[in-house]
């Protein structure tokens, strides 16, 4: 994987499909996942690009983001993205809002893939492992899963605890410098939770399945 050649065209699609709030939040969130990467022990690079491609298909047509998804859903190498898809058709009160995840993974695996086997295929090719846990990572950035792997998790947490984001608190922020890995995601997934109840928001049902199992896990400590 040439993570400069990738990250130069994801800065490139942010610039062209993404409004500037949209972009100056992809960088924030890119930055705070590079950060936790290091604190957590991953690479780092990994964290910033999938932090800058999250959300890099949220401002264009849903009619595309639906396209792009289930494309890529049908192609080999992108089992998350395919899981990802399922779970969101089958739960249509909030599907639109959070299909932009699995659009954006098709779009980054596609260019992942170097070829285009017609406008929206990703090319017929086995992503290697950090190529995979990025498009994970991307995928499920919104709808969070069980199985997510620890960058998926980190991208979760940056996504719902960087700075712009107007409903942290300083405990928050203390929060997120001192808790360990799925302390700090219990915490970002209550963050989420609570946002979208108090703004009357469906909350997948994903979400809901994480933040009930690694909550018992606690308990049962």
């Amino acid at each position: 994987m040439d993570i400069a050649r990738t990250e130069a065209f994801v800065v490139e699609a942010l610039g062209r499909w993404c409004k500037p709030s949209r972009a100056e939040h992809s960088r924030s969130v890119a930055a705070m996942a590079a950060g936790l990467c290091e604190r957590f022990g991953l690479d780092s690079e990994l964290g910033r690009l999938a932090g800058l491609a999250h959300d890099i298909a949220k401002d264009r047509p849903l009619s595309e983001q639906w396209e792009e998804a289930r494309a890529a859903a049908a192609m080999p190498g992108l089992g998350a993205v395919a899981l990802a898809v399922s779970r969101i058709e089958a739960e249509p009160a909030f599907a639109d809002k959070i299909i932009h995840g699995p659009a954006a993974a098709a779009i980054l695996g596609r260019e992942f893939g170097r070829r285009e086997f017609g406008r929206h295929a990703i090319g017929r090719r086995e992503f290697d492992p950090f190529e995979a846990d990025i498009l994970e990572a991307v995928a499920y950035h919104s709808s969070a899963a069980i199985e997510m792997r620890p960058l998926a998790k980190i991208v979760f947490i940056a996504d719902k605890i960087e700075p712009r984001r107007p409903y942290l608190t300083d405990a928050d922020r203390a929060a997120a410098a001192a808790l360990g890995l799925d302390d700090l995601l219990i915490h970002a997934l209550w963050l989420s939770i609570s946002w979208l109840r108090r703004n009357g928001r469906a909350i997948a049902q994903s979400t809901l399945d994480l933040y009930n199992a690694l909550t018992v896990r606690d308990a049962a400590k």
